[in-house]
């Protein structure tokens, strides 16, 4: 299993809505592929942690590399791991400006 992080910008145009919308759907889709996590955005930017089973949470990220919603896309981390971090959260939307959340899970 690995934990991954990425990191990229908003497109100017997304809203709020988007954003909840985005959360919604993940939540089903990383339900069925047993992917964990949480998504930080900021108003301007998304950071988010992954966690599953290797081949899973690969394919999620080259779906999500390839979103029209964000751009400047880029994996900070990844690591191989025992136990998930988030393991009630398929996904979790992080409020507010702070990443630590997020981030931090990399540490475990």
């Amino acid at each position: 299993m690995i934990r991954t992080v990425y990191f990229s910008t908003a497109m100017s145009a997304i809203k709020q809505s988007d954003v909840d919308e985005i959360v919604a759907h993940a939540a089903d889709a990383n339900r069925a592929r047993n992917i964990t996590g949480a998504l930080a955005y900021n108003g301007r930017n998304f950071c988010q942690c992954l966690e599953g089973e290797a081949d899973e949470v690969r394919a999620l990220l080259d779906i999500i590399r390839t979103d029209p919603r964000h751009a400047g896309f880029k994996v900070i981390d990844e690591k191989e791991v025992s136990a998930r971090h988030f393991p009630e959260w398929s996904m979790h939307l992080v409020d507010g400006l702070d990443f630590s959340t997020v981030i931090n899970a990399m540490n475990h």
